[in-house]
């Protein structure tokens, strides 16, 4: 079986969260808490990053369908189950898939300089 993704959407996108520690819970903050605020108190924030929409889309595609064992509790650490294409590339049982930035950069790199790649029909794996 193969299967294409534009490879605009091989990447990961960034989560940027902000939000106050004294009203984060949901409760109306005290009047003390209202002072430490309007200091600049209490600030906080996070950044993460996750696979574009449309490879996580056709990652749990890949998943419902057999293809791949999708590994939720860390990134990369999905297995292939049984062999599919994926934009002309082959992925063998056992092969690592890995997400979505670091497949479009493995790409990339085979299409800027296809001299150190063996040919797509090669038994050629990531792993």
């Amino acid at each position: 079986m193969e299967f294409t993704i534009n490879p605009e959407y091989m990447t990961s996108v960034t989560i940027h969260k902000e939000w106050n520690s004294y009203t984060n819970n949901g409760r109306v903050p005290t009047d003390d808490e209202l002072l430490l605020i309007l200091q600049g108190k209490g600030k906080c924030s996070s950044t993460s990053s996750e696979d574009h929409p449309e490879f996580a889309r056709l990652r749990e595609q890949l998943g419902e369908l057999g293809y791949i064992h999708i590994q939720r509790g860390q990134w990369n650490g999905d297995r292939v189950l049984k062999p599919f294409k994926l934009n002309g590339r082959k992925f063998k049982e056992g092969d690592r898939f890995s997400c979505g930035a670091a497949l479009g950069t493995h790409f990339a790199v085979r299409a800027k300089h296809p001299e150190h790649y063996k040919d797509e029909d090669d038994d050629e794996t990531m792993d």
